[in-house]
């Protein structure tokens, strides 16, 4: 077994979320990228007969990506309202206003996905 084998650079990939469901996927070419969708469920057996049925419908070649210890990243995305950005770009003027005061606050929160 080689120890010295340097892993690959890792490559940024961008999701973008809209608020009706539509996605865009940026990345370099050399990146393939699949999305599945799981099926509606309304109970928790619902749930896993749903993952189950979305894990089927996997080409070959993502099936086997679909492994807990292989998840980079999970979230969820709602529409993001105009009030929400204004709260937040406030919210980041407070911290601005209370490090230049010495006042110590909370490390300020970001979503980065990594894959």
């Amino acid at each position: 077994m080689n120890c010295n084998k340097k892993r690959p650079a890792r490559q940024p990939l961008l999701v973008l979320s809209y608020a009706d469901g539509h996605l865009e996927i940026f990345g370099e070419k050399n990146i393939d990228v699949h999305i599945a969708r799981v099926p509606v469920a309304t109970s928790a057996k619902a749930e896993i007969q749903a993952e189950e049925v979305a894990e089927l419908l996997l080409p070959a070649r993502y099936r086997e990506l679909y492994r807990a210890d292989l998840l980079r990243k999970n979230g969820a995305t709602r529409p993001l309202l105009p009030s929400v950005l204004a709260a937040a770009r406030q919210a980041r003027e407070d911290i601005v206003l209370l490090d230049r005061m010495g006042v110590d606050t909370p490390a300020q929160e970001g979503v980065i996905w990594t894959l």
